[in-house]
Formats: structure tokens, C-alpha cells, sequence
């Protein structure tokens, strides 16, 4: 699966740190909103990484099939909803019909399949996603305490960017030494002017994962197909979380298409969940407005709790 990202060049020597390999990791959220003030779901954060020539790739084939649907951009949800760019797929995005669903499926299965696979002929894996889920309703449960919410913010956008960065620097990690990640993230107008202090400050206070964090960028993901990709990544793997841990209300009848061929493709690499116990951990051992503390996530080993969804790996 690793081998995704390309081969492996090794450093030899000591003196300050040479990054040799440099992947991209291109970031976005998917969560539930909530109903009726409930909380429902999985927040879910993850990196779509790889090299320049499969994201050249990636984003060439993604230009293709916007310009073939006559799309500007590909949003999952939107796609899935029949709604803005895919109105025009429906009469009626509130009753779509078999017909439409079967087309706006199609449409979201060409992209999904361009991920796993950028590069026609080419069965090697070159692009994977690394990121976290965190349950929504334990998050707003944990932070009714006044001192948790004051740590973990009042939602789960800050924790889940900054867990799913140290993810990024994990999975580098385990393609060995010169190996390096610069993050591009999707715009938000709330996070977005604060991110790069605030990535600055994450890596300062997790000297382990900011040895493999290079840059950091932002950039609105209607620009930017490896962006779009992600969303499309993110949004499957909230969806087949949800079906997994029978979520009331978002539960699928079964896994979706688009899923499993990003799975059995090799392009949802680790997705770590966090829970109660763990946002409970992170209040406790944290001051108001300090950096979260993630560097022993970089300790895990590969297959340390890896659960495969019971979807067949080829």
C-alpha cells in the first residue's frame, strides 16, 4: 500500500535534515450536520497524498471529466444530493429518480476512479489517504465540561486538522528517511488566516512528526481537483464509518461502490478513530489554547488496530 506514494530513497550521513522525497497532502473535512441539535456521526479529516507526477496526473484526468460533464468543480455531496453543479442531472433533487441516481452515481464513480487509479495501465498505487474520524457525539459530550471545551475548541475542525497532520508526517515515516510532506488545505474563512501560526505552533510542540512537515497552504478546493479528490476520499470514508458502526439515521443498506473501489484500490491507506476516551485524554492533559500534544502517534506501528471495513484488499 505504501508503495503509493513512490520508492523509497534512503540518506546516508549525518548533518542537518535533506528531504530527497516530497509528497503533497491535499486536504478536506466531511462531517453530519447536526439534527435538531444532536450530534450525529463521524468528523472526518484526511490527506489525499502523493508525488508531483501522479497528482499532474490525478488533476489532468479530473480537468477531463469536468469538461466532459460540462461541471466546474466536483463536490461529493453535491453530487450525490443532485444539487448546484448537479442540478441540472434532476428534475427534482428532493425526489430523485432511479434513473438520475443511477447518473449521478456513474458520474461519481469516474471520478472516484481516477484516485486509485491516476495513471491509465498502471496498476501501481501511487495516491493514499491518512487521516482521523472523530465521533461527533462524544466530541459535544466531552465538551460540556468548561475546561475541555476551552482545550478542544467549540467543534472538532482544529483537533481533526491537527491529528490528521500528524497522520500525514506518520505515514511518512514509514516510507523511511528523505521523506517530506507539504500540506494544501481547503479555505475556510473562520481557520484559514489563523492556520499558519497555528501549524507553526503544532509542529514546535511535536518535535517527532514536524521532522518529516514541510509547508503548509490553503486554497479554495473549487481551484484545485487534488483538493476536490480529497473531498471525494473524505466524504466516502464518512459514509462507510457511518454503515460500519450502524450510526443511527446514516446508515447505508450496504457499503457504497465509490468505497469500495477506493478501498480495494489501495487509496484509504489509515483512517485512526477517536473517541471519547481519547478526547477525554487530550482535555485533561492540556491548557486552554496550548498546541495539542500528538507526537506519540507517531510511535504506532503499521497494523497497530487496523480494521479493513471486511472489504476485500486486492
Amino acid at each position: 500500500m505504501f508503495k503509493a506514494l513512490a520508492e523509497v530513497v534512503r540518506l546516508s550521513g549525518a548533518g542537518e535534515r535533506v528531504y530527497l522525497t516530497v509528497a503533497g497532502s491535499y486536504m478536506d473535512e466531511s462531517f453530519d450536520p447536526k439534527r435538531a441539535g444532536q450530534a450525529r456521526g463521524f468528523f472526518v479529516v484526511a490527506g489525499l497524498m502523493g508525488r508531483g507526477w501522479a497528482i499532474f496526473e490525478l488533476e489532468r484526468n479530473w480537468e477531463k471529466l469536468l469538461e466532459k460533464h460540462g461541471l466546474q468543480y466536483f463536490k461529493a455531496s453535491e453530487c450525490e444530493l443532485g444539487k448546484k453543479q448537479f442540478e441540472r442531472f434532476s428534475k427534482d433533487s428532493k425526489n430523485i429518480s432511479p434513473a438520475e441516481r443511477k447518473l449521478l452515481d456513474e458520474i461519481s464513480l469516474e471520478f472516484i476512479n481516477t484516485i486509485p487509479h491516476p495513471i491509465k495501465f498502471d496498476t501501481q498505487r501511487y495516491l493514499a489517504a491518512s487521516g482521523v474520524a472523530i465521533l461527533q457525539e462524544d466530541f459535544y459530550e466531552v465538551i460540556k465540561d468548561a475546561h475541555a471545551r476551552a482545550v478542544l475548541g467549540e467543534n472538532p475542525y482544529r483537533l481533526a486538522y491537527d491529528i490528521a497532520f500528524v497522520a500525514s508526517a506518520w505515514l511518512m515515516k514509514q516510507l523511511g528517511e528523505g521523506w517530506g510532506v507539504s500540506i494544501v488545505a481547503d479555505e475556510h474563512e473562520i481557520y484559514s488566516p489563523l492556520a499558519p501560526e497555528a501549524y507553526r505552533n503544532l509542529k514546535e510542540k511535536n518535535p517527532k512528526a514536524a521532522e518529516y512537515l514541510l509547508s503548509f497552504t490553503s486554497i479554495d478546493e473549487k481551484k484545485c481537483a487534488p483538493v476536490q479528490a480529497a473531498d471525494a476520499v473524505v466524504y466516502e470514508v464518512r459514509r462507510a464509518l457511518n454503515t460500519k458502526h450502524k450510526i443511527p439515521g446514516l446508515v447505508d443498506a450496504a457499503y457504497r461502490e465509490q468505497f469500495k473501489v477506493l478501498c480495494n484500490g489501495g487509496a484509504v491507506a489509515h483512517i485512526a478513530e477517536t473517541r471519547k476516551l481519547q478526547l477525554e485524554w487530550i482535555a485533561a492533559n492540556h491548557k486552554p489554547g496550548e498546541p495539542f500534544k500528538l507526537d506519540e502517534l507517531m510511535n504506532n506501528e503499521i497494523g497497530d488496530n487496523v480494521d479493513l471495513f471486511g472489504i476485500r484488499q486486492s
